[in-house]
């Protein structure tokens, strides 16, 4: 087995969080700075922290926002998340295989922990790194370290995947191979100029590359 250790993003990776990411933004930028934003200037930006995204949005006035976003996020979380298919599947093969696997997102815990715990899928894994487990977050590496050293991974052995060049760039900053995937909002041109290792197109085409890559 080539990767034995696996590095998850969350959403627009496993979670399809993707309608309610936007409705969020397009709330908040609504509620502050009405008429100025759509979600067409949020999508390049999707998978950076979400306080990074408001302060480029509206300068100096990022915590407003976030809280703005954060509220009516949590209010309807539940009614507008899924899993992407094969999700569950997918990842109790590879916890059953044996394959150490973590979380590592932008989100905040609480949203989060509500996005794993809504579609069944925090059993399979063995650490979860969030925006509040970092100073520094993707693409910067600090992230996936911490990641790496709670499943005591070996770099060499470790697989990033995620939906975002900040995913694949993080990867790369702290020396992992990659793994885009073809679903993500950006399209798969939109991440293969980054260079990820692999482009996968389903959850069981990683399957395959995590069990029979020898």
């Amino acid at each position: 087995m080539k990767y034995r250790y696996v590095l998850f993003d969350l959403d627009g990776t496993l979670l399809d969080t993707n309608e309610l990411i936007l409705r969020s933004f397009e709330h908040a930028l609504e509620t502050h700075v009405p008429g100025q934003y759509t979600r067409e200037h949020v999508l390049p930006h999707m998978g950076e922290a979400l306080i990074d995204q408001m302060e480029r949005f509206v300068p100096g006035r990022s915590q407003e926002l976030v809280a703005t976003y954060r509220k009516f996020n949590i209010e309807h979380h539940d009614a507008l998340v899924t899993e992407f298919p094969q999700v569950n599947e997918v990842l109790e093969k590879l916890h059953q295989a044996g394959i150490k696997m973590a979380i590592v997102t932008s989100k905040m815990r609480l949203t989060a922990q509500m996005g794993w715990e809504l579609v069944g899928i925090g059993r399979y894994f063995d650490a979860f790194v969030t925006a509040d487990d970092t100073e520094k977050h993707k693409p910067h590496p600090d992230p996936l370290l911490m990641a790496m050293r709670l499943l005591g991974a070996d770099p060499e052995q470790t697989l990033m995947v995620g939906d975002s060049p900040y995913d694949i760039l993080g990867g790369q900053a702290a020396g992992v191979k990659t793994a885009a995937v073809a679903w993500s909002l950006r399209g798969e041109a939109g991440l293969r100029e980054h260079k990820p290792d692999y482009m996968i197109h389903d959850m069981q085409e990683l399957q395959k590359i995590l069990l029979e890559t020898r």
